[in-house]
């Protein structure tokens, strides 16, 4: 249920977001028309025509009509999204979204209704609805699919002007449609899969530096010190603060100092390549892990990288510090929490006696 959660629901999408969304779900769809004009040209193919449809009123009723509808809703959605919507929240994009996989399973299902089996066509929007995480959206796309079945029943079944008599025709419609269904469920399954993957990816690092956040580099933390305790190879750990960092931020603004944190968040990343793992502990604060017993060497390449790097700034140029705090991990501790305690002690200790330094933990 994490995935229908309402908290976000009205979130405002930013351009990036926007255009990320925008690309996935009009790809998706393209696919989707693609994949279902295929398996009407198929069925095309290997029908017989009859004295009450001929071959070219078959191709108008079972492949421009429901394909001209989904091409012309398709068009004009993306024609809607790309150039007269710029910004909205993420309930009114998924509404549209809705209406718009509604518009191709019920052209689909409303056009086909001598096909017995086609009906069930129509819970395959419901596969979308974890894209929204919003059970509003969930239940808006299920009264939707039953009111289209609804109507699909009781009007244009009824009203229908060519049924399609069963003939030796039928198990290729019923084989070729079934084949069609299974590979569309795959192209959206593929779509939900992604998405899912994505935003857990997202969930584990923070927006600003995409580093790992606090919680994920305190579970590998204890991957670490489990892994100790097999092999028994030591590692390190690495904790830093940008110094009098809430005077960067009264005196050059909140923006300038997501610059400044930003800029840290990429030495750390470049450190920790090919030796590590980094995290943005928290605010101001970096922490890193390093699978080897020397964190001294890498964190004075930061110090002093960062201390050299020179910010510009409406008041000119400005160069800010660092300081650093590591310990290393090479004899067993009561628990991860413990071990980070020594490399935090190291970092206040250097803080204390001046800043801009690094201090490795004595025990």
């Amino acid at each position: 249920m994490a995935l229908l959660k309402n908290a976000k629901s009205n979130q405002t999408l930013n351009e990036k977001q926007w255009d990320e969304w925008n690309r996935a779900i009009f790809s998706l769809f393209w696919k989707i028309w693609l994949l279902t004009l295929f398996v009407e040209l198929l069925l095309f193919i290997f029908y017989q025509p009859t004295p009450e449809c001929s071959k070219g009123y078959y191709f108008y009723l079972f492949i421009v009509k429901p394909s001209g509808i989904e091409l012309l809703a398709l068009v004009l959605f993306q024609l809607i999204f790309t150039r007269v919507f710029k910004s909205h929240n993420r309930r009114t994009v998924s509404v549209y979204t809705i209406l718009l996989i509604s518009i191709f399973a019920g052209a689909t299902v409303c056009v086909h209704t001598s096909v017995g089996m086609l009906p069930a066509m129509l819970l395959l929007p419901m596969m979308l609805t974890p894209l929204y995480r919003d059970i509003i959206m969930t239940m808006l796309q299920a009264v939707l699919v039953i009111l289209l079945y609804i109507a699909n029943y009781f009007y244009f079944t009824p009203n229908t002007p060519y049924m399609l008599p069963q003939t030796s025709f039928s198990p290729v419609v019923d084989i070729c449609i079934f084949i069609g269904g299974t590979v569309v469920t795959c192209v959206i399954l593929e779509k939900v899969n992604q998405d899912i993957v994505i935003n857990e990816e997202r969930s584990r690092h923070d927006s600003l530096t995409h580093l790992y956040n606090h919680e994920c580099f305190y579970e590998e933390l204890e991957y670490y010190r489990k892994r100790y305790e097999k092999d028994q190879k030591p590692f390190s750990v690495i904790i830093a603060d940008i110094d009098n960092f809430k005077k960067v931020n009264d005196t050059y603004g909140h923006a300038f100092g997501d610059e400044v944190i930003h800029k840290v968040g990429e030495l750390f990343m470049e450190n920790s390549k090919k030796e590590g793992f980094s995290a943005r502990y928290g605010g101001e604060e970096f922490s890193m892990l390093l699978r080897h017993d020397a964190p001294e060497a890498v964190a004075e390449k930061i110090r002093a990288d960062f201390a050299a790097f020179a910010f510009q700034t409406p008041l000119g140029e400005a160069q800010f510090t660092l300081s650093l705090g590591a310990a290393v991990y090479d004899h067993p501790r009561a628990s991860a929490s413990s071990f980070f305690e020594e490399a935090d002690s190291a970092l206040y200790e250097a803080k204390r006696s001046g800043k801009n330094r690094v201090v490795l933990h004595k025990d």
